[in-house]
């Protein structure tokens, strides 16, 4: 109760002198060790994205994996890929990628973000089964239903992905609907919500 904590410190700090204030500081506990937590918290909180996106994949395995299959790459459990990690997940069966923000409305760049991951899966000629994990259903309607040009969804990709894209898929216009129902069909989009309930609560 952070607010109200705040208002009720701000009453008593009304009035007061210098050796008042310091009561305060004790009665509500500004401590040196709270000041240095937050300033600690705050130097890292960028970071928090990686935790929850490496929880999440690293609780996600024993719940997708199947007898036997095997992780056959490191993971990418931070946020971003590299050039030797091209995929979050990839094993001897799949290459998965994972998506854990959750959409609240607009979403321009987790629109665009989803939609290049699913062209990259897509791109894959391994055979390997491939999934797109994603938070809610927002994400899949968008791929399933937006009119929305596959070009304007890649504008912001790489150089490299975009001529990966139109090498494999053609340069004629299509939607993100065309490519998701079309070239990308066979990639399962999976509502990470369903296995993670602490996902659903957001």
């Amino acid at each position: 109760m952070l607010t109200s904590h705040l208002a009720r410190a701000e009453s008593a700090l009304a009035g007061a002198d210098a050796a008042a204030t310091a009561g305060v500081i004790a009665d509500f506990d500004f401590s040196e060790d709270l000041l240095d937590a937050a300033l600690s918290v705050r130097r890292h909180v960028g970071r928090l994205s990686d935790v929850i996106h490496a929880a999440t994949i690293t609780r996600c395995l024993p719940l997708i994996l199947e007898e036997g299959e095997i992780i056959t790459a490191r993971p990418s459990l931070g946020a971003g890929n590299d050039p030797t990690r091209p995929y979050d997940l990839e094993t001897d069966r799949r290459i998965a990628e994972f998506k854990v923000a959750q959409w609240k409305g607009g979403d321009t760049m987790r629109k665009r973000g989803v939609f290049a991951d699913l062209v990259h899966l897509a791109l894959d000629d391994s055979t390997r089964k491939a999934q797109m994990f994603v938070v809610g259903n927002r994400p899949a309607k968008f791929l399933r239903t937006s009119t929305t040009t596959a070009q304007w969804a890649l504008a912001r990709s790489s150089p490299h992905l975009r001529t990966r894209f139109d090498a494999a898929f053609g340069t004629d216009v299509m939607t993100v609907a065309e490519f998701t129902n079309g070239p990308g069909k066979a990639i399962e989009i999976v509502d990470l919500s369903d296995l993670l309930s602490a996902l659903a609560e957001q």
